[in-house]
């Protein structure tokens, strides 16, 4: 027995039912009439335990269904209650056979005998030979009757039916109600129907008239007075993962979409990484190619003074004094050329034609145009060429480094092959101190620290100075670039994805409906979310490759380290779970009765 005591129910602001009371049989066939809107799919949802939001009281055999918690109702549902949706709610990319043994999932009878009472419920409606067919190349017909033989397949003791013949014709619309007929002999079964010949089949009829229940006819052979006890089992634990997979292997290609979506976001914020890794690789190789720029000229006379200070600072290293040599001797296959003086000059504020400067380290020299001219014609053939200096009674065998721009006839050697020419040259009076800035962004301050000891150094601190600011903007540039891309990416991932879960709505109310409660389907998208994370992780994977096979073939570098490609791998999972999260946080905890007006 139903008992509806004082029931209201509202939508916003209207109302729809208006404390009504009522009292339903345990067992009889009830048809509930009235016009559109009067609340008929209302009350039927509520005697559902779809809808907990109401005023009043409904108790079904001794037990107020309004006080039972949400774990409670879903159990409700699942052990007492069949519903018929007007709408049917079937799955689709499910077969009919899947969608009425989606109910049977949480019966703890097994799966054979749940699959043999299909069979044998689909024989009786008329769906046998469709029992492999996919829902959506179904009939509306078809579909009304797959939706009563899942309503009746795990035999409950209350069915709740929507317009149950509203897609039959006269002829199984009267072979419908015969069965319900039938079945309502144990049980109580309420249909709304607007179609009053439906009404013949009824034990009592009652009309939804300005919010109030109103019994109109009944049949005095129809039991009123069994009560048996409402009795709720315990949750089965059904296979979360195992319908998580079948659920993503039917929505597959939105997710695939979702999962190219975030691999494209995140492989276009990489290829971002890549061309500020090549920036800073070219960076690198411009200060390897120019290390003339650490170089500092310090010209005059020192007491010793300025070598100290030079000396003590950790930022420089390399410092020793010049001084004015004579008599050198330049030689390349047979021609020779003699310089009687050489003074020493600076490096860094001399520019490179081809070539570098001397490093240090190696047997290099660089030679001035109007002295390359005197070897060879065209002096780029000079690069890579060996010469010999000979400064007293020693020779050195040199590799011609580099071609700088300087008006005169000089060169430059390696500083340690120079520190070596300085033993033999007069040590009376040093012309002039050369250092090296260990860290070529210390070049700058290291400058700063001499002026502000009124010590005039000759340095490129100003090109250093405008090339750092030019470094520091492009890899500002490059970061909210890469930010930017990334944002979009997941911008558009997580539109995607909110918009796949905003369309299974009905679906969750579905299964909310059949009695999954809201931690077996947070499990299921928990599951899906996962498969969703693997795939992603897939794709980005696949993508990279494909980026890299790509940059082999049309000789583009990708520079992209291995500590990058693993972080983004596990920031693509990362961030898949997170946007599902969030995608899927309000349809979780959405009532059935919202999620399937949805």
């Amino acid at each position: 027995m139903i008992q509806i005591h004082n029931l209201s129910k509202r939508y916003d602001d209207t109302l729809i039912l208006n404390h009504t009371s009522f009292t339903l049989p345990s067992k009889g066939l009830i048809c509930l009439l009235g016009a559109s809107g009067s609340g008929k799919s209302t009350l039927l949802h509520l005697l559902a335990g779809f809808d907990s939001q109401y005023s009043g009281d409904i108790t079904v055999w001794g037990t107020s269904i309004g006080k039972l918690n949400a774990d409670e109702l879903c159990a409700y549902r699942r052990d007492h209650i069949g519903f018929v949706f007007q709408n049917y709610h079937l799955l689709s990319g499910y077969t009919v056979l899947e969608n009425i043994l989606l109910a049977c999932e949480l019966n703890p009878s097994i799966e054979e005998e749940n699959r043999k009472n299909a069979k044998e419920l689909l024989n009786k409606l008329g769906l046998s030979q469709k029992t492999d067919a996919k829902i959506e190349n179904l009939s509306g017909g078809q579909k009304q009757r797959a939706a009563i033989a899942r309503a009746l397949i795990r035999n409950p003791r209350i069915v709740l039916a929507d317009e149950p013949t509203g897609a039959l014709d006269r002829s199984n619309s009267n072979e419908l109600m015969g069965l319900l007929k039938e079945i309502s002999k144990d049980r109580l079964v309420v249909v709304i129907t607007h179609d009053q010949k439906i009404c013949s089949f009824a034990d009592e009829v009652i009309h939804i008239e300005n919010g109030k229940m109103i019994a109109k006819g009944i049949d005095a052979g129809t039991d009123l007075t069994d009560q048996p006890v409402l009795s709720l089992n315990k949750t089965v634990k059904g296979s979360a993962f195992k319908r998580g997979l079948k659920n993503f292997n039917v929505h597959l290609i939105r997710y695939m979409a979702v999962s190219l979506a975030i691999s494209i976001g995140i492989l276009a914020f990489m290829l971002s990484l890549s061309s500020g890794n090549r920036m800073e690789e070219s960076i690198s190789d411009f200060k390897d190619k120019n290390t003339a720029y650490n170089n500092g000229y310090i010209k005059g006379e020192d007491d010793g003074t300025v070598y100290e200070l030079l000396n003590s600072d950790e930022r420089i290293e390399n410092v020793y004094n010049q001084y004015k040599i004579t008599d050198v001797t330049l030689r390349l296959g047979d021609k020779t050329e003699v310089m009687a003086e050489k003074y020493p000059q600076p490096k860094a504020t001399e520019s490179m034609s081809y070539g570098t400067m001397p490093k240090a380290g190696e047997q290099e020299i660089a030679l001035s145009p109007s002295l390359a001219k005197k070897f060879e014609k065209d002096i780029r053939n000079l690069l890579g060429k060996e010469l010999a200096l000979e400064y007293g009674e020693k020779e050195y065998m040199l590799t011609i480094s580099g071609i700088y721009n300087a008006g005169y006839d000089d060169f430059f050697v390696s500083s340690d092959i120079e520190k070596e020419i300085y033993i033999n040259a007069d040590k009376e009076k040093s012309y002039s101190i050369s250092y090296d800035v260990t860290d070529f962004e210390d070049i700058v301050a290291v400058s700063q620290m001499l002026a502000d000891h009124n010590i005039d150094s000759k340095t490129s601190a100003k090109e250093v100075g405008a090339l750092q600011s030019t470094f520091k903007g492009l890899n500002r540039l490059f970061l909210i670039v890469s930010i930017l891309i990334l944002a979009i990416g997941l911008s558009i991932s997580t539109v995607l994805l909110i918009k796949l879960q905003n369309s299974r709505y009905k679906e969750i109310g579905l299964l909310s409906a059949l009695g999954f409660n809201r931690g077996t389907i947070r499990r299921i998208i928990v599951s899906e979310n996962l498969l969703l994370s693997a795939m992603s992780v897939i794709f980005n994977a696949v993508l990279v490759g494909c980026t890299y096979l790509i940059g082999m073939i049309f000789d583009v570098a990708i520079i992209i380290t291995p500590l990058q490609i693993l972080l983004s791998i596990i920031s693509t999972g990362v961030v898949v779970i997170l946007i599902s999260i969030l995608a899927s946080y309000k349809l979780i905890r959405t009532e059935p009765a919202a999620a399937l007006r949805k």
